[in-house]
């Protein structure tokens, strides 16, 4: 019966050390910095796209046509 019960406790102490582990892992993780495209206006129409999307003379998909 003893012998049960230190094991028991063993067993919650082992989870009780890898759950404060994965709190701290948690809590030290640097924040993920978000990515921006750079934007630019279309030079017909003046609606700002990502620069990426514009064609070469610098048109949106819509004035380009």
């Amino acid at each position: 019966m003893i012998l049960r019960l230190f094991l028991l406790a063993a067993l919650a102490w082992i989870a009780w050390r890898l759950f404060q582990q994965f709190q701290r892992g948690q809590l030290q993780r640097p924040p993920q910095q978000e990515q921006f495209e750079p934007m630019a206006p279309c030079q017909k129409c003046g609606t700002y796209l990502p620069a990426k999307a514009l064609s070469r003379d610098g048109r949106c998909g819509r004035c380009g046509e």
